[in-house]
């Protein structure tokens, strides 16, 4: 990477560091240059790891021997079906996905790019970053891309297909002139919501003009054709009434009408990070919060060390907590993504990094083995919210899942890793993150998973969102190379990162 790519990352870097060290406070049809790598017969040789159960990497794999072969990951692949990238020459942060009922695919994000896939999508008079969401077709082609910006910076987390069709994108901004007719404060963050038809045509927007800092970091459709939006909150007045800073719940109708509203205020904070709806309608939500008093005092093993997490099971109207599952030890426990499992559970994914004075794990974690740095892990919790079963993903260095999805018989990981050690060691690593996605089966959760493969180059790839059926999946991220798997990238070298999509279709029987 040149260093003027270098420097364009580094100062984008510190750029989304301000705007989240707010959340430290509180607690995913133009015609468009659009780039599809080949998949020919030589992809197996090029594209390293992917098809190949022997993987021979640029910089070579440890052979340092896990403490136990259970879940343990292997080098595998499903049929890649096609690979693309978006975005343009600034930065391009792609942070979550949506697999619609007619198979396409949506994803939001946010960057500071003006042209290429972007191109038009920037006004005058905008701050560099800004939001935007995005449907793809089944085969890749973009059908749609549309852009939420104003004077100050703009991220979109997560976006979902409605009932209807429609698209609802949520985040968060500090621009005051984000929608003309909300008296927007100055120098505070706000939440919003936009909504778009299934063609990309912009029906409402909302906006939490409250007079602390807003967000919104996740969005789930709900059956009755409205949706809920998950975040944290520092106002104390205007939609969200917060006692203190704290997590919220918003149940929202097909009308865009505030519903029903669940807060969760502790002196340190907290926030709902990811939100899924089962088919009876019953709500699930991931917690992340240092607070042990105020709503948290109920949830007990909250603060035993650093940030903690809480699962929480909700009647469909929010009305009734049915149960809660917290994940803590005296260290940092961040479980920020949640599945179902079509059972009345879920499952929950994050990773932790926990040992006490002693260097060994306590606490939710007592007697697992943390392999080093930052450990991926993921939970099964059953219908009364028990944990049934636990999965590791680890090596020595920072390892983290980033998205989980039910498909089928089947669990779908996504997540990115500088490890090439215990776990990882038949996947290598060739610098940076590298983005790693693994499915296991749910009958056998602490198995060996069914299939791994890398979607990785020699610069950071790092993978945020998975979603699919039942019989393919979809992972989609930003990376910063232009090698490797991502050796037909044209052009790269010119961009500081851009996002990535990449589509698979299981070959095993078990799928």
């Amino acid at each position: 990477m040149n260093f003027n790519k270098r420097l364009g990352a580094i100062l984008m870097f510190f750029l989304m560091f301000f705007v989240q060290s707010f959340q430290v406070a509180t607690g995913k049809r133009d015609k468009v240059d659009v780039t599809f790598p080949t998949v020919s017969s030589e992809t197996a040789v090029q594209f390293d790891g992917r098809y190949n159960t022997t993987r021979t990497t640029t910089t070579g794999a440890s052979t340092t021997e896990p403490p136990t072969e259970e879940g343990y990951i292997p080098a595998g692949s499903d049929e890649d079906v096609w690979s693309i990238t978006f975005g343009g020459t600034g930065s391009d942060i792609v942070r979550s996905s949506y697999f619609c009922s007619n198979a396409d695919f949506l994803v939001c994000g946010n960057t500071s790019s003006r042209d290429r896939t972007l191109a038009g999508s920037y006004e005058n008079g905008w701050a560099s970053t800004y939001a935007f969401v995005a449907k793809f077709s089944s085969n890749g082609s973009l059908r749609w891309i549309r852009s939420i910006g104003g004077n100050n910076i703009t991220v979109a987390y997560d976006v979902a297909e409605l009932s209807d069709g429609s698209v609802v994108c949520a985040g968060y901004t500090l621009a005051t002139d984000l929608i003309d007719t909300a008296p927007v404060s100055q120098n505070v963050i706000d939440a919003f919501i936009y909504r778009y038809s299934s063609t990309g045509d912009l029906l409402n927007s909302y906006i939490a003009d409250g007079s602390g800092y807003d967000y919104f970091y996740s969005i789930a459709p709900t059956s009755d054709g409205g949706y809920i939006a998950g975040g944290s909150s520092t106002s104390t007045g205007g939609d969200f009434n917060m006692t203190s800073s704290g997590a919220v719940l918003m149940k929202f109708n097909s009308s865009n009408e505030i519903v029903s509203t669940v807060t969760l205020c502790g002196t340190s904070g907290g926030a709902v990070y990811d939100i899924c709806v089962d088919s009876n309608s019953t709500v699930f939500a991931a917690c992340v919060s240092v607070s042990s008093d105020g709503d948290f005092a109920q949830f007990s093993g909250m603060g035993a060390g650093g940030n903690d997490s809480v699962i929480l099971k909700y009647s469909p109207d929010l009305s009734e907590l049915r149960w809660y599952c917290v994940i803590a030890s005296s260290g940092n426990d961040r479980f920020e993504h949640l599945c179902s499992d079509g059972d009345g559970g879920c499952v929950a994914a994050g990773y932790f990094q926990t040992k006490n004075s002693a260097g060994e794990t306590d606490g939710f974690f007592d007697g697992v083995i943390n392999f080093g740095k930052e450990d991926g892990y993921a939970v099964k919790i059953n219908s009364v919210g028990v944990v049934t079963d636990r999965r590791s993903f680890g090596g020595s260095e920072n390892d983290f899942i980033s998205g989980v999805y039910k498909a089928g018989s089947n669990y779908v990981f996504c997540g990115y890793t500088k490890s090439n050690d215990y776990l990882f060691r038949t996947l290598g690593n060739l610098g940076g993150f590298d983005t790693f996605i693994t499915v296991v089966d749910a009958a056998d959760f602490t198995g060996s998973a069914l299939t791994v493969h890398p979607v990785a180059g020699t610069e950071a790839d790092c993978a945020y969102s998975v979603c699919g059926s039942a019989f393919e999946y979809i992972v989609v991220g930003s990376t910063s190379s232009e090698d490797e798997f991502f050796w037909t990238t044209t052009p790269m070298n010119d961009c500081e990162n851009t996002g990535f999509a990449v589509k698979y279709t299981v070959q095993n029987n078990g799928y």
